[in-house]
Order: C-alpha cells, then structure tokens, then sequence
C-alpha cells in the first residue's frame, strides 16, 4: 500500500502502538527524491497519564515510498538492517518503530543543518569516520553490486517504454573494464551506503550523522568514496584529504584511480536510476534533465585523458 494524502499519513501515524492517544501533527519533509517524507510531531501525551513503552512528547521522521521502488535497487529488508546497525553505531538516527501498513522505519528527527562547498569539505575527517566505521561493521545481508545495477536499471527503462539513452551501451562497456581493473587485484566487498549525498550528510555541533539508507548493501568500498566525492563536487586537493582520512596514509595510485574510476560508475548509475524513475514516479521532478545531466558527467569522466591510466593503475594494489 501506498499512502497519497497527507490525511492518510496521518491516520497510518494514529495507528502507531506506541503513540496510541496522542495528539500527532504531520507536517511534509522537503527533500527527497524517491519518497514523500514527513515530519510527527507529539505532544506529552495525555495529563496526569503514563502509559509503559509509551514515547514522550517530541518529533519523527515518517517516509512513505514511491510507486515500484524495488526497481530503483532497493531492497526494504536490507534497508531496515543497515538503518538498525546505522542507529546502533551512532552513525545514523534511532530508530523508533515502523509506520504501520506501509512498513518503512520511524526515526527520531535529529537535530541539524547540511553543508556545501568549503563547509562541506572542513566536516570531511567527520563524515569519513563514519563511513569507515559503517564499512568496518561486518557483513549486510543485501548486495548492491554496482556494475549489475546499471545493467538492470537498463533493462527496466526499456521494460517501462522509456527510451535508453544512446550513451548506455558505450557506458556498460567501460563499466566491464573498470570491473576487470578491480578485479585484477580485488579487495573484499563491504557495507555500504550508496548514496552519499550532501543531503543524506547532517552536521550538528560536532556531531555528524548519515541518513537514509535505502540503497545500502554490500559493494565497493570505493564506491562511497567515489560517490560522496563526486556528489559533494569535490576538487583533486579534497579528494586527496578524503583518501588520506581514509586510508589512514598517503593514497598509492590505485587508489586515486579506483576513486576517479568510481566518480564514473556513480554517475553512470545515479544518470539510469533517473531513467528509470521517469517510468514510475509520480514525484514532481524533471527526471529527465536530471538524468541528462549526470550521463553526461559520466561520458566527460570517461573521456578525460587520464582514463586509461586510472584503469592501468587500478589493477594494482591498494596500499
């Protein structure tokens, strides 16, 4: 089941166990591309009245997807896992409960603001202590292999009547080539985000958190890297410091190419997910610009005179 009004929002909110007899205000959640996201608000609950297991008064997160988001690379089991671990690692929000019917995880709102630009780069040994601690945490159960990700958002654009881009056959074939580079010399597959965005980084005070792990799952290490550069626009100096803080040392030229190489696979796949989205969403969003607008990026990455040596050295070690 899908919700469509706010006022089924609110009744799904009503449903909460834990919330029963509160008065609940819901407010939308700018942001958010795939799903609608709102904001509960509770009061105290009822005067003189305490109830066990019940949650005080304060505000959540409630998110109701999108049509047919399965074909977006999503996988709810595999969300809900990530989240959980997320929550209990203090690396994203906790969690409260489910939204009754609709199944997606309730989070607490935590506090904060998003950064860009220099802002975003000074936050960077933050932000990079998550990840690492995300990818140290062990095994997911989902997997989001990225070179068959892009494969199957092809499939089903054309499945859903959209019109692949010209672009996606040269694309699949440099996306084998930088899997073969990877795999001359591979590195065990980790848990990831996949979808490191400015957005999904929230800065309060000291504290970072990382939100929204919808697309998380088993992959490249060096695909987060690669995607939160290339989402966050990061320049050679940046990317450098983000390598640094990473790996704890001075990057080898494996893996600044397996980061550059990455920025590509990133955008390939960020470019088909748009495709696909223009086939089944019902969000107001110019998918289409969208999607040309990352393809593009993509095809310049792969143009730039330094590809084949970034495929060269990535089937060296990473050290």
């Amino acid at each position: 089941m899908v919700a469509r009004r706010d006022d089924e929002v609110v009744r799904l909110a009503g449903l909460v166990p834990q919330w029963a007899g509160r008065r609940i205000a819901i407010e939308p959640l700018a942001g958010g591309i795939t799903n609608r996201n709102f904001v509960a608000t509770l009061d105290a609950g009822l005067a003189g009245e305490a109830r066990l297991g019940s949650v005080a008064g304060g505000q959540y997160v409630l998110r109701v997807p999108g049509e047919r988001t399965e074909l977006l690379g999503i996988d709810r089991a595999g969300e809900q896992q990530a989240a959980r671990r997320a929550a209990e690692l203090g690396i994203g929000p906790p969690i409260v409960g489910d939204l009754p019917i609709i199944g997606t995880l309730i989070t607490e709102l935590v506090p904060g603001h998003h950064l860009r630009g220099d802002g975003f780069i000074a936050r960077l040994d933050g932000i990079v202590s998550l990840i690492r601690r995300l990818h140290d945490s062990g095994p997911l159960d989902s997997s989001f292999a990225i070179h068959r990700i892009v494969e199957a958002h092809g499939r089903d654009a054309a499945l859903h009547g959209v019109t692949v881009p010209p672009i996606f056959s040269e694309l699949v074939e440099q996306s084998h080539r930088i899997e073969a580079a990877f795999a001359v010399a591979p590195q065990p597959l980790v848990a990831c985000h996949n979808d490191l965005l400015p957005a999904n980084v929230l800065f309060a005070d000291e504290r970072v958190w990382l939100l929204d792990y919808e697309y998380a799952g088993m992959n490249e290490r060096f695909f987060d890297l690669g995607n939160l550069s290339v989402n966050a626009c990061l320049d050679a100096a940046a990317d450098e410091c983000l390598l640094r803080l990473y790996l704890g040392r001075l990057p080898n030229e494996s893996a600044c190419a397996r980061l550059q190489l990455m920025k590509i696979m990133s955008e390939f796949r960020e470019g088909m997910w748009a495709v696909v989205q223009q086939a089944i969403s019902t969000l107001d969003t110019d998918f289409v610009t969208y999607a040309e607008e990352r393809l593009g990026n993509c095809e310049r990455l792969v143009g730039a005179t330094e590809y084949e040596s970034w495929l060269r050295a990535a089937t060296d070690p990473v050290q």
